[in-house]
C-alpha cells in the first residue's frame, strides 16, 4: 500500500485528515500544530486499540478539524472552488530561457526547410522521370537493348525515390509545423 503524501492531488477516496492535507498541502506535522495535538496522537486517530475501541483525536482538535474541512471544496467540504488565477508574468530567467529556445529553433528550421526543399525537388524530378520515361522508351523504339535496360533502371529508381522520400518529406514537414507551434506558443508567453 502506498503511503500518503500531501504533494497528490485530492481524490474522493480520502480520509477528512488526507483531504485536508490534500487540498491545503499540509504536512501532517502542520495539522497537528493547527489542531493543538501531538503528531503521534493525530496518526493515530481512526485506529483501533488493544481493548477493541477507536481512537480518536480530543474534541477540541475534533472541531478545530471540522471548521478545516469547512473549507475546503466537494466532495470533502462545502466551500466553492477558488476562481482560476491568472497567469503570473514570467521571471525573468525563464524569459531568457525562452528566448534562447527561440533562437535554436530559428537555427532548427534552416537545415530542415533546405532538405525539404532538396527533398520536394528530389520528387519532382522523379514524378516527371517516372511520367517521361515510358514515353521516351517508346518513341526510341525498343530495339536498342542498352538503351531499354538504362530506362528501365531510371524507372525503377524514380519509384523508389517516389517511396523513400514522399515518407522523408511528411517527416520533414511534421517536424516543421512543431517548431512553428513552439514558436508560436514561445512569442505568446513572451508577448504577455
Amino acid at each position: 500500500m502506498r503511503k500518503f503524501s500531501r504533494h497528490r492531488a485530492p481524490s474522493p477516496h480520502l480520509s477528512l485528515l488526507q483531504a485536508i492535507q490534500a487540498h491545503l498541502g499540509l504536512t501532517q506535522a502542520q495539522v497537528a500544530d493547527l489542531l493543538d495535538v501531538s503528531r503521534a496522537t493525530l496518526s493515530q486517530d481512526g485506529r483501533l486499540t488493544d481493548t477493541g475501541m477507536v481512537r480518536r483525536v480530543p474534541s477540541a482538535a475534533m472541531l478545530r478539524l471540522l471548521a478545516l474541512q469547512q473549507l475546503l471544496p466537494a466532495p470533502h467540504g462545502p466551500a466553492p472552488l477558488p476562481p482560476p488565477r491568472p497567469p503570473a508574468p514570467l521571471l525573468a530567467e525563464e524569459r531568457e530561457t525562452l528566448e534562447l529556445r527561440r533562437q535554436k529553433i530559428d537555427l532548427e528550421k534552416y537545415p530542415l526547410e533546405k532538405a525539404l526543399a532538396r527533398c520536394q525537388t528530389r520528387l519532382a524530378q522523379a514524378q516527371l522521370r517516372q511520367q517521361a520515361l515510358p514515353a521516351l522508351q517508346a518513341a526510341l523504339g525498343p530495339d536498342d537493348e542498352q538503351l531499354g535496360l538504362l530506362l528501365d533502371m531510371l524507372i525503377r529508381r524514380a519509384d523508389f525515390t517516389l517511396d523513400a522520400d514522399d515518407s522523408t518529406r511528411q517527416l520533414l514537414e511534421l517536424r516543421l509545423r512543431v517548431l512553428a507551434f513552439e514558436a508560436a506558443e514561445i512569442a505568446r508567453l513572451l508577448a504577455d
